[in-house]
């Protein structure tokens, strides 16, 4: 990763890096120019998903990008098979149903 010196805008180099959690990065920066000296921090974080991985590892809770929202719910959604939903308000009115009939009556 390339790092400008916020005070001369020379290119700065990695002394050092350290992985502070899964999803991120504290690194130690130092000014190339010689005359600065500037050493300074930098933390990089993972902050979002723009693409799935195809390996995920469950311990890793990062938020998905809006735009891959829609298009992973739609291939989720098309890949999915259908069925007829048939909850608890759909047996109790065929059991109503069953009841009246004359198939469902008891003598």
């Amino acid at each position: 990763m390339r790092m400008m010196c916020p005070h001369c805008n020379e290119h700065a180099y990695t002394r050092t890096s350290l992985q502070l959690t899964s999803t991120s990065r504290e690194t130690i920066f130092q000014c190339r120019n010689f005359e600065c000296g500037h050493v300074f921090s930098a933390v990089t974080e993972i902050n979002r998903t723009i693409s799935p991985s195809a390996i995920p590892n469950p311990m890793v809770i990062l938020p998905m990008s809006t735009h891959i929202k829609r298009k992973l719910l739609q291939t989720q959604l098309d890949a999915m098979p259908s069925s007829q939903y048939e909850g608890a308000a759909h047996r109790a009115a065929q059991a109503a149903e069953s009841a009246q009939s004359p198939q469902g009556a008891r003598s």
